[in-house]
Protein backbone atom coordinates (compact mmCIF):
# COMPACT_ATOMS: atom_id res chain seq x y z
CA UNK A 1 0.00 0.00 0.00
CA UNK A 2 1.27 3.48 -0.85
CA UNK A 3 2.52 5.33 2.38
CA UNK A 4 3.39 9.16 2.50
CA UNK A 5 4.74 10.74 5.82
CA UNK A 6 3.13 13.77 6.62
CA UNK A 7 5.81 15.34 8.97
CA UNK A 8 5.21 18.67 11.19
CA UNK A 9 6.96 21.48 10.92
CA UNK A 10 6.33 24.93 11.64
CA UNK A 11 5.26 26.23 8.53
CA UNK A 12 5.70 25.02 5.21
CA UNK A 13 9.23 24.77 3.52
CA UNK A 14 8.62 23.03 0.61
CA UNK A 15 12.17 22.12 -0.02
CA UNK A 16 12.43 20.41 2.74
CA UNK A 17 8.97 17.72 2.14
CA UNK A 18 8.82 14.66 -0.13
CA UNK A 19 6.85 15.08 -3.16
CA UNK A 20 5.39 12.26 -4.82
CA UNK A 21 4.09 11.69 -8.33
CA UNK A 22 0.62 10.97 -9.49
CA UNK A 23 1.74 8.37 -11.77
CA UNK A 24 -1.17 5.55 -11.43
CA UNK A 25 -3.34 6.02 -14.76
CA UNK A 26 -5.34 2.94 -15.13
CA UNK A 27 -7.59 4.21 -17.69
CA UNK A 28 -6.20 6.01 -20.18
CA UNK A 29 -2.60 6.26 -22.06
CA UNK A 30 -0.15 8.32 -20.76
CA UNK A 31 -0.31 11.61 -22.92
CA UNK A 32 2.24 13.62 -21.24
CA UNK A 33 0.62 15.16 -17.97
CA UNK A 34 2.43 15.10 -14.87
CA UNK A 35 0.95 15.73 -11.05
CA UNK A 36 3.18 16.09 -8.04
CA UNK A 37 1.92 16.39 -4.33
CA UNK A 38 3.57 17.34 -0.75
CA UNK A 39 2.28 17.56 2.83
CA UNK A 40 3.02 18.67 5.90
CA UNK A 41 1.58 20.09 9.00
CA UNK A 42 1.97 22.53 11.79
CA UNK A 43 0.00 21.24 14.23
CA UNK A 44 -2.91 23.38 13.69
CA UNK A 45 -3.35 22.53 9.25
CA UNK A 46 -2.32 20.28 7.23
CA UNK A 47 -0.69 22.32 4.27
CA UNK A 48 -1.06 21.09 0.91
CA UNK A 49 0.77 21.73 -2.08
CA UNK A 50 -0.25 20.24 -5.63
CA UNK A 51 1.54 20.96 -9.02
CA UNK A 52 0.72 20.22 -12.54
CA UNK A 53 2.57 19.83 -16.07
CA UNK A 54 0.43 20.58 -18.71
CA UNK A 55 0.68 22.19 -21.77
CA UNK A 56 -2.88 23.37 -22.19
CA UNK A 57 -4.98 24.66 -19.35
CA UNK A 58 -8.97 24.53 -19.07
CA UNK A 59 -9.87 26.63 -16.28
CA UNK A 60 -13.73 28.51 -16.87
CA UNK A 61 -15.30 27.79 -13.71
CA UNK A 62 -15.72 29.85 -10.53
CA UNK A 63 -18.90 29.47 -8.89
CA UNK A 64 -19.26 27.66 -5.64
CA UNK A 65 -19.45 23.44 -6.10
CA UNK A 66 -18.75 24.15 -9.93
CA UNK A 67 -17.85 20.96 -11.09
CA UNK A 68 -14.41 21.22 -11.41
CA UNK A 69 -12.83 18.05 -12.20
CA UNK A 70 -14.30 18.61 -16.12
CA UNK A 71 -11.26 21.43 -15.84
CA UNK A 72 -7.91 20.56 -14.99
CA UNK A 73 -8.23 19.72 -11.79
CA UNK A 74 -6.17 18.92 -8.45
CA UNK A 75 -7.64 16.91 -5.56
CA UNK A 76 -7.00 15.61 -2.36
CA UNK A 77 -9.04 13.18 -1.07
CA UNK A 78 -9.29 12.47 2.91
CA UNK A 79 -10.14 10.20 5.69
CA UNK A 80 -9.17 11.50 9.02
CA UNK A 81 -9.80 8.20 11.29
CA UNK A 82 -8.67 4.07 10.57
CA UNK A 83 -12.54 2.41 10.54
CA UNK A 84 -14.73 5.29 9.63
CA UNK A 85 -15.21 5.32 6.10
CA UNK A 86 -16.31 9.41 5.63
CA UNK A 87 -13.57 11.26 3.53
CA UNK A 88 -13.63 14.67 2.38
CA UNK A 89 -12.82 15.30 -1.58
CA UNK A 90 -11.23 19.35 -2.09
CA UNK A 91 -10.88 19.73 -5.59
CA UNK A 92 -9.18 22.55 -7.01
CA UNK A 93 -9.04 24.24 -10.51
CA UNK A 94 -6.42 26.68 -11.02
CA UNK A 95 -8.71 29.96 -10.79
CA UNK A 96 -8.68 28.54 -7.18
CA UNK A 97 -12.48 27.22 -7.26
CA UNK A 98 -13.33 24.93 -4.73
CA UNK A 99 -15.42 21.47 -5.17
CA UNK A 100 -15.59 20.40 -1.57
CA UNK A 101 -17.60 17.34 -0.75
CA UNK A 102 -18.48 14.98 1.93
CA UNK A 103 -19.38 11.54 3.22
CA UNK A 104 -19.08 8.06 2.77
CA UNK A 105 -21.13 6.38 0.15
CA UNK A 106 -22.65 7.71 -2.69
CA UNK A 107 -26.30 7.59 -1.58
CA UNK A 108 -25.16 9.83 1.34
CA UNK A 109 -22.64 11.88 0.10
CA UNK A 110 -23.15 15.72 0.34
CA UNK A 111 -21.83 18.92 -1.38
CA UNK A 112 -20.52 21.49 0.99
CA UNK A 113 -20.73 25.11 0.65
CA UNK A 114 -18.27 26.80 3.15
CA UNK A 115 -18.45 30.50 3.96
CA UNK A 116 -15.60 31.90 3.25
CA UNK A 117 -12.76 29.20 1.57
CA UNK A 118 -10.30 31.67 1.12
CA UNK A 119 -10.18 32.36 4.85
CA UNK A 120 -10.93 28.48 5.61
CA UNK A 121 -8.70 26.75 3.15
CA UNK A 122 -5.91 29.77 2.43
CA UNK A 123 -6.09 28.36 -1.57
CA UNK A 124 -2.81 30.16 -3.39
CA UNK A 125 -3.05 29.01 -7.38
CA UNK A 126 -0.21 29.52 -9.26
CA UNK A 127 1.58 29.16 -12.53
CA UNK A 128 4.90 27.79 -13.71
CA UNK A 129 6.51 27.38 -17.04
CA UNK A 130 4.31 24.48 -18.70
CA UNK A 131 1.74 24.05 -15.49
CA UNK A 132 0.10 25.39 -12.53
CA UNK A 133 -0.09 24.55 -8.84
CA UNK A 134 -2.55 25.19 -5.59
CA UNK A 135 -1.47 25.43 -2.27
CA UNK A 136 -4.30 25.37 0.41
CA UNK A 137 -4.23 23.84 3.78
CA UNK A 138 -7.18 22.33 6.21
CA UNK A 139 -7.25 23.48 9.73
CA UNK A 140 -7.92 20.74 12.14
CA UNK A 141 -10.78 22.90 14.29
CA UNK A 142 -12.80 21.89 10.41
CA UNK A 143 -12.04 18.55 10.52
CA UNK A 144 -12.77 18.02 14.04
CA UNK A 145 -16.86 19.08 13.64
CA UNK A 146 -16.65 15.84 12.01
CA UNK A 147 -14.30 13.67 13.39
CA UNK A 148 -14.23 14.66 17.40
CA UNK A 149 -11.51 12.70 18.24
CA UNK A 150 -9.09 13.42 15.39
CA UNK A 151 -5.36 14.86 16.19
CA UNK A 152 -2.56 15.04 14.15
CA UNK A 153 -0.99 11.60 14.96
CA UNK A 154 -0.81 8.37 13.85
CA UNK A 155 -2.27 6.76 10.74
CA UNK A 156 -5.38 8.47 8.12
CA UNK A 157 -6.03 7.47 4.81
CA UNK A 158 -6.37 9.51 1.28
CA UNK A 159 -5.47 9.85 -2.51
CA UNK A 160 -4.02 12.74 -4.45
CA UNK A 161 -5.61 13.18 -8.24
CA UNK A 162 -5.01 15.31 -10.72
CA UNK A 163 -7.73 15.03 -13.61
CA UNK A 164 -9.50 16.96 -16.34
CA UNK A 165 -12.96 15.79 -17.81
CA UNK A 166 -13.18 18.52 -20.80
CA UNK A 167 -9.63 19.38 -21.17
CA UNK A 168 -8.54 19.17 -24.80
CA UNK A 169 -5.93 15.96 -23.60
CA UNK A 170 -8.25 14.09 -21.10
CA UNK A 171 -6.30 12.29 -17.73
CA UNK A 172 -7.12 10.97 -14.71
CA UNK A 173 -3.48 10.35 -12.08
CA UNK A 174 -3.47 8.93 -9.38
CA UNK A 175 -0.44 8.61 -6.68
CA UNK A 176 -2.04 5.73 -4.65
CA UNK A 177 -3.05 2.75 -7.26
CA UNK A 178 -6.80 2.61 -8.34
CA UNK A 179 -8.91 -0.74 -9.21
CA UNK A 180 -11.98 0.44 -10.69
CA UNK A 181 -12.38 -0.54 -13.97
CA UNK A 182 -13.42 2.80 -15.64
CA UNK A 183 -12.91 6.38 -13.59
CA UNK A 184 -14.00 6.79 -10.50
CA UNK A 185 -12.02 8.52 -7.35
CA UNK A 186 -14.46 7.54 -4.67
CA UNK A 187 -13.39 4.35 -3.60
CA UNK A 188 -11.95 4.60 -0.36
CA UNK A 189 -10.54 1.76 -0.43
CA UNK A 190 -8.18 3.12 -3.06
CA UNK A 191 -6.89 5.38 -0.44
CA UNK A 192 -2.92 5.13 0.58
CA UNK A 193 -1.60 5.41 4.11
CA UNK A 194 -1.29 9.28 5.58
CA UNK A 195 1.36 8.86 8.45
CA UNK A 196 1.16 12.36 10.91
CA UNK A 197 4.87 12.48 12.30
Amino acid sequence: MSTYHVVRMDKPDWSAVEAVELHHQPWLKDNGVRAYAQACHDGERIHVRMEAKEEEIRATLTQPLDAVCTDSCLEFFFAPEAGDDRYFNLEWNPLGTLYLGFGAARETRVRMLVRDKDALFAPKPYTVEGGWGIEFSVPVAFIRLFFPRFFLEGEAAGNFYKCGDKTSVPHYLAWAPLSSARPDYHRRGDFGKLIFD
